[in-house]
């Protein structure tokens, strides 16, 4: 005999067995889902490399590309919308008059009419748009049927303001952030799905929106604060110089002239000496007495004695160009040489280099390995 519940029930076997096969189909799919990196080959075939091996994409050259670690979205030679998400190729429209994308969504309009396409599902946002913008998980788009701004997050669209008067489309977007004027000029914050009432203000806020929180120096208290999903908080007591923000995290110059980051939850001291610095999701890189030097997981790393002329942070890389000319790339807390080409083009998407060996013929560089094609 068995009690429904019982750790060694049937029913409680079949639960697990169906939820053991729901994480392996995740698990799975979030497997097929890789990073892409598109390109031509010598007979301008266009395709994607993933670790190694290659998708054909089409046989003509793009009327035009865009991409992210995760999706390519391109115009066609037969001007249609064509999705590739890493596993296979979608049509998502015949006519786009315009088109933008995220991580893994991508936006696009056919006259007033806006449409998104979400890591495989495909909606219309409104019939009555007109601008419209993308982030990495985001849609914010105007809607004139309501006189309305709204937001597309994680499969829900959110109401930001209306107005009786002509709308706008915020200018400071992030990853998941948006920090927006509402009626009264009240100013308020969009984070993950959340509206945080920040304040009123009688002059322009530069707002630096980021991964779940958004900087600013607030004129009114004269400090340097940071508004988080559920609060807005103070992290120094005056207000700096500037300020830049990535995935959870905030670096900016103090009054001082010392570069601090908010980096996983603690607030630590990179510099004192920075005479720039940028940030790019979870890196920070900032040149210090003519050395490139990056901050990872509590610890500070040289990443070249000297000041590259050309470099490119993304996802827990930076590529640069060497002293020889050629390309090399901090990864994995080290420094490689990708190519000793002097010279050549590279690019950075995700975790890969891509490096132009001729036309038609590239190097991928990634997790320390490299790769012809």
């Amino acid at each position: 005999m068995f009690y429904i519940g019982h750790p060694f029930s049937y029913q409680s076997i079949m639960i697990k067995n169906f939820i053991l096969l729901s994480l392996l189909l995740i698990v799975t799919y979030g497997s097929m889902a890789q990073e892409v990196f598109p390109y031509l080959d010598n007979r301008d075939y266009f395709k994607s490399f993933h670790e190694g091996r290659s998708t054909q994409l089409d046989h003509l050259k793009p009327i035009d590309v865009k991409f992210s670690e995760h999706i390519i979205a391109f115009i066609d030679n037969k001007s249609d919308l064509i999705i590739f998400d890493g596993v296979k190729t979608e049509k998502l429209s015949g006519l786009a008059n315009d088109y933008k994308i995220g991580l893994n969504l991508v936006a696009w309009n056919t006259g007033p009419v806006v449409y998104v396409w979400d890591d495989g599902f495909k909606q219309i946002l409104t019939h009555f748009g007109r601008g419209y913008a993308v982030s990495d998980s985001l849609v914010v788009f105007e809607d004139i049927r309501d006189n309305a701004v709204r937001v597309y997050y994680n499969g829900q669209i959110h109401d930001l303001y209306y107005s009786v008067s002509d709308i706008y489309l915020p200018q400071h977007i992030g990853s998941n952030t948006v920090a927006f004027q509402g009626n009264g000029n009240v100013n308020y914050a969009f984070i993950s799905g959340e509206i945080v009432e920040i304040g009123v203000f009688n002059e322009y806020i530069h707002y630096a929106p980021g991964g779940n929180l958004i900087a600013f120096n607030d004129p009114f208290n004269q400090s340097f604060a940071v508004v988080f999903k559920d609060e807005v908080v103070d992290v120094e007591p005056t207000m700096v110089q500037s300020y830049k923000t990535g995935y959870d995290m905030i670096v900016y110059l103090d009054r001082n002239n010392n570069l601090k980051g908010y980096i996983d939850g603690e607030l630590v001291t990179l510099s004192s000496y920075a005479s720039s610095y940028e940030v790019f999701r979870d890196m920070v890189v900032w040149i210090e007495n003519g050395v490139l030097y990056t901050f990872n997981k509590g610890r500070r790393y040289e990443i070249a004695n000297y000041v590259p002329e050309e470099y490119k942070i993304r996802e827990g890389i930076v590529a640069f160009r060497n002293l020889n000319g050629g390309v090399s790339v901090f990864h994995n807390n080290e420094v490689e040489i990708v190519s000793n080409l002097t010279g050549a083009p590279f690019e950075v998407n995700g975790n890969t280099v891509k490096v132009t060996v001729h036309r038609g013929n590239y190097i991928f560089f990634k997790n320390g390995y490299s790769y012809q094609h």
